[in-house]
């Protein structure tokens, strides 16, 4: 009888992946050859060259990258315990004072995730249908406008406002109509986080707690800005509910849910509490759907004939309707669920996730120490023909089939623009929601065209990754 044998587990040191420069590689490691502004597409570069499990190293520690559906499905499930939120994005996000349900880890999580879960819940939305109904109008007013004018729009920066207009009235209650007006300065304040969050956390060491430039002055100023205009808000809250008591037993916003819990409930939430997941709530749902929305436009404009599909489904859904006037109307467009879900394939926004090991784990045959930082790979998965069949090209009918023909892979546990486990992002609804107004809205009313299709419309990566150069011009369709 022949003896069975495992294969022996492999250290992080003994993994393959890129030398670092000489001279300097002691002290900086890889950082010298990553351009941080397409740091996702380096690390799925190397992972072409080195395979799916490889490391890497900035500064003096080593970070170990995972490109494998089934252990990265492993992390996202076995989090908080196993694995946490990277140590230093907890430290960047208390710096800044906006360590909410997002960056927070272990009880502190716990109790704040079951009030923003709560906040963010499909009931809640349908209330809240309305608003985003007017809002959306807004922005088909807006798009009528470029249209008639003839002129070029930036097409991030109309959904930034569009998205920070839905997510103020969401989680405050209040309409700031950056669509109509300049609004607050809010806007211009949130633009400056991401950028240098992406600065620091891929940093080789902390330089801003020991000199800071222009740029984290300026991020300083912002940051400042946004609390204060946010301690604001709580208290102009705080009065109107003390003016109108039956708000603490229905909450007309995130921000009322949060102090009602905390005021009837007893939660153990602070006034920072309060305020960092405001703010975490307003860059989130500032950046994340605005940028998954430029993408699938810029879709709509790379394929006409599905966006003619998807055009035919909205007019016969929507009927005399040039917006999805009814909350249930939403449920109804699976052809623009799946052109989002296609998007999000290709191009979701956190193509990459970083998580630090708690204790000494095994993943993908290898023994991982704790404190070892963790890339997941997201949207490398997402296109590997393991996991999709044809996975370059866009399909809606991978997601429209109600099951894959037996000569076809679809496998949705790499499909992952939400994650996965108990951490599955609260707010995949509202982003869902949104998405599918706009796409519909633009389907039903406009033709959509690059501005300038000379100019290459490219991927950055600046803690989310967002398309540049994405110009574009509209013109109203001929009705109906």
């Amino acid at each position: 009888m022949n003896a069975v044998t495992f294969p022996e587990l492999k250290s992080v040191a003994a993994l393959p992946g890129p030398k670092s420069w000489p001279l300097v590689g002691g002290l900086l490691g890889n950082f010298p050859q990553i351009n941080f502004a397409e740091f996702h597409r380096q690390l799925e570069r190397w992972a072409d060259a080195y395979g799916p499990t490889y490391r890497f190293s900035l500064g003096p520690r080593s970070l170990v990258v995972i490109a494998d559906a089934e252990a990265i499905g492993v992390v996202l499930r076995e989090r908080p315990h196993l694995f946490g939120r990277r140590a230093e994005l907890e430290r960047v996000f208390d710096e800044l004072g906006f360590n909410g349900v997002f960056s927070s880890d272990g009880e502190d999580w716990k109790r704040q995730r079951k009030i923003v879960a709560m906040a963010l819940n499909s009931a809640h939305l349908h209330k809240f249908h309305d608003g985003l109904l007017a809002t959306t109008e807004r922005l088909r007013q807006r798009w009528l406008e470029v249209a008639k004018a003839d002129r070029p729009t930036d097409l991030c920066a109309d959904l930034m406002r569009y998205t920070v207009d839905v997510t103020t009235q969401l989680a405050f209650g209040i309409d700031f109509n950056t669509l109509e007006t300049d609004g607050p300065i809010i806007q211009q304040h949130l633009d400056k986080v991401f950028p240098m969050l992406s600065k620091r956390l891929g940093a080789p060491f902390p330089y801003w707690r020991h000199l800071k430039f222009r740029a984290d002055r300026e991020l300083d100023r912002a940051v400042d800005a946004i609390h204060q205009q946010i301690k604001v808000i709580i208290n102009e809250c705080r009065q109107r509910m003390a003016a109108n008591p039956g708000l603490h037993q229905e909450p007309t916003n995130f921000l009322e849910a949060m102090i009602a819990a905390k005021e009837t409930e007893g939660l153990a939430f602070s006034d920072d509490d309060i305020i960092a997941n405001s703010f975490t709530l307003l860059l989130a749902g500032e950046d994340t759907t605005a940028n998954t929305l430029a993408w699938a436009i810029k879709f709509f404009i790379d394929y006409p004939e599905l966006f003619r599909q998807v055009r035919t489904e909205v007019d016969s859904v929507l009927g005399a309707e040039l917006i999805p006037a009814h909350f249930t109307d939403i449920a109804r467009l699976p052809a623009v669920e799946a052109f989002a879900n296609e998007t999000m394939r290709l191009k979701p926004v956190a193509p990459i996730l970083v998580f630090d090991a708690k204790e000494t784990v095994t993943l993908a045959g290898v023994e991982i120490p704790p404190g070892v930082a963790i890339v997941l790979l997201t949207r490398r998965i997402a296109n590997r023909p393991e996991n999709f069949s044809a996975p370059a090209q866009f399909q809606l009918s991978r997601w429209l089939e109600k099951a894959p023909a037996p000569d076809r892979v679809h496998n949705t546990k790499a499909f992952l623009p939400f994650g996965t486990g108990p951490r599955f992002c609260p707010g995949r609804n509202l982003a869902l929601v949104e998405i599918k107004m706009v796409l519909a809205m633009l389907a039903r009313n406009f033709e959509v065209a690059l501005a300038d299709p000379s100019v290459p419309v490219e991927e950055l990566f600046a803690f989310t990754m967002s398309p540049t150069n994405l110009n574009v011009k509209f013109k109203s369709r001929a009705h109906f």
